[in-house]
């Protein structure tokens, strides 16, 4: 499971992307990995599918936005802010080539997705000369190489809800409006973890369907936030709302070290500390 709290990475696309990522095949009991190293050097594939069955490959194609699934799949993501360029594909066929050849791969047994938050136009336009590309549809491109490079637009797919888990980083805030709206009509339990990331993801975007939003996160919803995203995100609920959710000892745990000592008296601090704490501060007064 990748950590959304962790590290420099907190609340960033590509952090949320492998985490839907994550949740979304799980649920399908479909095997799943991120963040594959492939070399020595510090790259690595966002996400594999790999060693999938004849029955799990329909099940991705029936469920999910990957209509193409092979036996082995790696899926690379470009947010907003990391726009697909003709030197990232290349760099992204590069890693596709190590995986293949550290595992032994066919390129019959093997796709490679690019998840774009816009349409790279200046790819599809210009790399004709490299590499061709054809239109399978809304927002599906492929090559037409024998090891094909498909490249699917956020901002051009249909809202659907096998589309969910890409949509809520699309670009063009009609294209993410719309999916909001769609996602929140639908009212599905199912939904739920791909709001509640979408909601403290594009906080600037989901402002006008806050109460919306809030009225259908459940408490499974909101533990996840919990668990998963971190303290910067309880600050967005009230006192009352996570007393509601929260244990005291998760609530203590939430305190600051002055939050927790405030309005104790010294008889409570002292009844407070551990046999091991009690002797650390035996060993102070008696210095």
């Amino acid at each position: 499971m990748v950590n959304l709290s962790s590290g420099t990475r907190r609340y960033t696309p590509d952090a949320v992307f492998k985490w839907i990522m994550q949740l979304q095949f799980t649920r399908l009991g479909i095997p799943i990995q991120t963040e594959v190293e492939v070399s020595r050097l510090p790259r690595t594939i966002d996400v594999t599918l790999a060693k999938l069955s004849k029955t799990l490959q329909t099940i991705v194609r029936l469920k999910t936005g990957l209509r193409h699934v092979r036996l082995y799949n790696l899926i690379e993501f470009k947010s907003l802010n990391d726009p697909l360029t003709m030197a990232g594909l290349r760099l992204i066929l590069g890693r596709a080539n190590l995986y293949m050849g550290q595992n032994n791969l066919s390129v019959r047994d093997v796709t490679i997705t690019i998840v774009c938050a816009r349409t790279p136009r200046k790819v599809l336009r210009e790399s004709q000369v490299d590499i061709e590309f054809e239109s399978l549809g809304r927002g599906y491109y492929r090559s037409t190489d024998k090891l094909p490079v498909h490249i699917i637009a956020i901002n051009e797919l249909e809202v659907t809800p096998e589309n969910y888990p890409f949509l809520m980083f699309a670009s063009s805030k009609t294209k993410f409006m719309e999916f909001l709206r769609d996602v929140i009509g639908r009212d599905d339990s199912d939904d739920d973890a791909i709001l509640t990331c979408t909601y403290f993801l594009r906080s600037d975007l989901t402002e006008e369907m806050k109460m919306p939003i809030k009225n259908r996160l459940s408490d499974e919803a909101l533990d996840v936030i919990i668990e998963e995203i971190g303290d910067k995100i309880l600050a967005r609920f009230s006192t009352e709302e996570l007393a509601s959710r929260l244990s005291p000892e998760e609530m203590i745990r939430a305190l600051t070290p002055e939050e927790r000592l405030a309005g104790l008296s010294p008889e409570e601090l002292i009844r407070a500390l551990n046999s091991e704490q009690r002797r650390q501060l035996q060993q102070l007064l008696e210095q």
